[in-house]
């Protein structure tokens, strides 16, 4: 996936493996990804419940509060661009902090 504001378009497959080995594949908005998981896969509880992300065989172990971003970033790989200098950010405060200073914003 490439620079996209955080937003696809279209919606993009959730790559989310059941307990059973099957392959989620129900299509979602990036920005239903919190939903979708709750709703879907059960993913809810306290922020600090140790989780495991199911993402196509990826099975890293996290907090529950950090498995929206870790899927946003390495799996969906959504960027957030500067559209003064293009620079991309896989988060958006990241993002808010560079447009603050960003060099191109000065010529």
């Amino acid at each position: 996936m490439s620079s996209n504001n955080g937003f696809f378009p279209i919606p993009v497959p959730c790559m989310w493996n059941r307990p059973d080995g099957s392959r989620c594949d129900y299509l979602f908005f990036a920005h239903e990804l919190s939903a979708h998981l709750r709703e879907y896969h059960g993913i809810r509880g306290a922020d600090k419940l140790r989780v495991y992300c199911c993402w196509n065989g990826c099975h890293k172990e996290l907090n529950k509060e950090s498995l929206l971003r870790h899927v946003e970033e390495k799996h969906l790989m959504i960027m957030y661009p500067c559209d003064t200098c293009n620079k991309a950010f896989t988060r958006e405060y990241n993002l808010r902090r560079h447009k603050e200073n960003c060099p191109a914003q000065e010529q």
